[in-house]
């Protein structure tokens, strides 16, 4: 009996010897995942009525419910920046995820496919001659697509998100960086009652020579309070327009897209460099905050020490705190 027991000890004695041994410092066998996944997220695909498929990438909120419903933050580039505006969305609090992020991409994996995508739906339709000649990289590339895209969002993912989540549809955003920016920017100038915050991140303005600032003076002149007779309104308004609700717009952009370091000057493409009536983001945003336009909040933010690529992190982190901070 003791001769049994004794053997028991010594094989449990053993056991656990080895389980020590095993729990070596290093990377833990059987531990490893072929990629990373982001906790409480989904993602699935959309035909839109066009034809054209997206890849939706969405973000559960957490924590208590507002009694209106969720905020909800939609966002352009869903493929690469869904991770980073998921980030700054939950640090806008303490514990929790305060809204649901909704981010549009594409289900190409070739990146050459998927900015070529990007291009026709982020871009207002340009000249022929400009893409051909200050433009030559989007020579060969569809452009224009921006309105099917916008009809897209409203039409048809809207009400999608709208079925799955407790939507506060009072505290929309849209989000976009660089021809994103510039998307957010022309959805803001058509159509502001889509949303009622709009963060633009470095917003390519430079786009079919600045042709942008035509839907800025037809929005000017439409809601300014300045507009004092009927000749100087859009033909067909007959009566002052005022916006639907309060809307909110902030413009980010690098300090060294406005002010390149010395020795960087001609490192863009034309295009870029060209200079054209509608200025650069801090001007736009000067006449928009002059225009006298009720419901309107307008906001400036540059970005210290950063360029157009860098830019995008720190604009989507001031963004979120314009969009959600009460």
């Amino acid at each position: 009996m003791l001769h049994r027991i004794f053997h028991l000890l010594l094989i449990m004695t053993i056991g656990s010897r080895l389980a020590v041994a095993g729990d070596h410092a290093g990377v833990i066998t059987g531990s490893e995942l072929p990629q990373v996944s982001i906790p409480n997220t989904a993602q699935f695909d959309m035909r839109s009525v066009h034809g054209r498929t997206y890849r939706i990438f969405v973000a559960q909120p957490s924590g208590e419910r507002p009694p209106r419903g969720w905020p909800v933050v939609y966002h352009t580039d869903g493929n690469s920046s869904f991770p980073i505006v998921i980030a700054a969305v939950e640090g806008q609090s303490r514990y929790d995820r305060p809204a649901v992020v909704v981010g549009i991409g594409y289900i190409e994996d070739d990146p050459i496919l998927r900015r070529g995508r990007r291009t026709f739906d982020l871009t207002p339709p340009a000249d022929h001659e400009w893409l051909n000649t200050k433009a030559k990289p989007f020579s060969n590339q569809k452009t224009g697509g921006c309105q099917e895209f916008f009809e897209f969002i409203e039409n048809e993912l809207k009400p999608e998100i709208e079925s799955r989540f407790e939507i506060d549809t009072n505290r929309q955003t849209l989000f976009g960086h660089s021809f994103g920016g510039l998307f957010a920017l022309h959805t803001f100038l058509k159509n502001p009652e889509s949303f009622q915050t709009f963060v633009t991140s470095s917003p390519s303005l430079w786009w079919n020579a600045g042709s942008l600032i035509n839907e800025e003076r037809q929005f000017v002149q439409r809601l300014s309070t300045g507009v004092e007779t009927l000749a100087d309104r859009p033909q067909g308004s007959s009566h002052q327009e005022h916006l639907a609700h309060n809307t909110r717009l902030l413009v980010t952009i690098g300090e060294f897209e406005l002010n390149p370091p010395p020795g960087h000057e001609e490192e863009k493409p034309p295009a870029f460099r060209e200079e054209t009536e509608i200025g650069d983001a801090s001007q736009l945003v000067e006449r928009l905050q002059s225009a006298g336009i009720h419901n309107l909040e307008v906001h400036f933010q540059e970005i210290p020490e950063a360029h157009h690529g860098s830019a995008e992190l720190p604009a989507v982190s001031k963004g979120m705190q314009f969009a959600l901070d009460d």
